[in-house]
């Protein structure tokens, strides 16, 4: 019989009488080896029988799983937070024209308020200021330094002791007014820390005034009032006026608001100046300012 179907004649193809005893390969390998050589030509390993713990005879011990309790069993609680999350407003930014170029979002800043300072024209106010700081900082220092240094026929401290005799403690007064005319006189004249060199010009001026006050005998008859009464008067309006209009824009302090306007401490310095004059005179001479 031939092996291609194609020489095969049509007698031959019909002939039926070969299938009892069809030509097909028997495999005489034994099992074992059938397996070793499929697993050995695919590259893999055989598979491996797992037996319980208890039947295993031979080969590797194979752990046995953990026996778990009723308690490691048990499912944990997990706390819920109720609490509602405060979530923060997403800040405004434009979207439109990003969206439109395909570019990242631009945040748009807030712009602030700009105080623009009314700069009003002030003619020769500053100037103003100025004469008169340095007129009245100049008559404290002359005074003080007078009084210091004995000049133009000034008795000096041993005058003024002279003069605060009848006082508890006028010979401690007699260096402390001195003392704070030199200093309020020099800040004034500098313009530096004008509402406080102010205070203390109003405080040694003040108590100044009611001692020529305590020692004329005319009273309130301001027309018979002598020269050495009117003196620290004026020296007294002056300092009041300087605290209420501030030292002008030519001086150290031109930099600060009191220089050009001000406002609410010229009201505490002056008033502090006052207080501090009444309380001189009362504990330095024991004598009731108001009685």
């Amino acid at each position: 019989m031939a092996n291609n179907p194609r020489d095969l004649t049509p007698n031959e193809q019909n002939d039926l009488t070969n299938l009892d005893s069809p030509e097909v390969p028997e495999y005489t390998g034994g099992a074992k080896s059938a397996a070793d050589g499929l697993y050995t030509r695919t590259g893999k390993a055989a598979p491996t029988e797992i037996f319980p713990r208890g039947e295993q005879t031979d080969g590797p011990l194979i752990p046995q799983a953990p026996e778990t309790t009723s308690f490691e069993s048990a499912s944990e609680t997990v706390a819920v937070d109720r609490e509602p999350t405060y979530v923060a407003p997403a800040p405004a930014y434009a979207t439109d024209s990003a969206t439109a170029t395909g570019t990242d979002p631009v945040y748009a800043e807030t712009a602030e308020p700009v105080v623009v300072e009314d700069e009003t024209r002030r003619g020769t106010t500053d100037l103003g200021l100025l004469l008169q700081r340095l007129a009245l900082g100049a008559m404290l220092i002359i005074h003080s330094v007078g009084t210091f240094f004995r000049l133009g026929g000034n008795e000096g401290i041993s005058g003024l002791e002279a003069a605060y005799a009848d006082y508890p403690y006028g010979n401690g007064l007699a260096v402390v007014v001195p003392t704070l005319e030199l200093a309020a006189g020099v800040f004034l004249v500098l313009g530096l820390l004008t509402p406080v060199a102010a205070l203390v010009a109003i405080a040694v001026t003040g108590f100044m005034a009611l001692h020529a006050f305590h020692t004329q005998t005319e009273g309130f008859d301001v027309f018979a009032w002598t020269p050495e009464t009117w003196a620290p008067v004026m020296l007294l309006a002056a300092s009041l006026v300087v605290q209420f209009a501030g030292p002008g824009r030519y001086g150290v302090d031109a930099s600060r608001g009191w220089a050009k306007r001000p406002l609410v401490s010229s009201w505490i310095c002056a008033l502090l100046g006052l207080a501090a004059a009444g309380l001189m005179w009362w504990f330095g001479t024991g004598i009731n300012p108001v009685a």
